[in-house]
């Protein structure tokens, strides 16, 4: 399991949020933790999936992509 990179980056534009850095200000969290959840080898805990999705107002289901899912 990992977090849909491409989901968050429309998310973000959505949002006009332009860089992590800045999603990861709004978070309250780092930019590093922010590439980590958002790296296709890093599997995510549930909280930081919750905060993503709560901070976009969708559900946590809708940013998850199973590894064997092709980009």
């Amino acid at each position: 399991m990992s977090i849909d990179k491409y989901k968050v980056k429309e998310l973000m534009a959505k949002k006009e949020i332009k860089t992590q850095s800045e999603l990861a200000d709004l978070l309250g969290i780092s930019k590093n933790q922010l590439s980590n959840i958002l790296s296709d080898e890093f599997d995510p805990i549930k909280s930081n999936v919750r905060k993503i999705a709560d901070f976009f107002d969708i559900s946590p289901l809708s940013i998850i992509k199973d590894k064997k899912e092709k980009d």
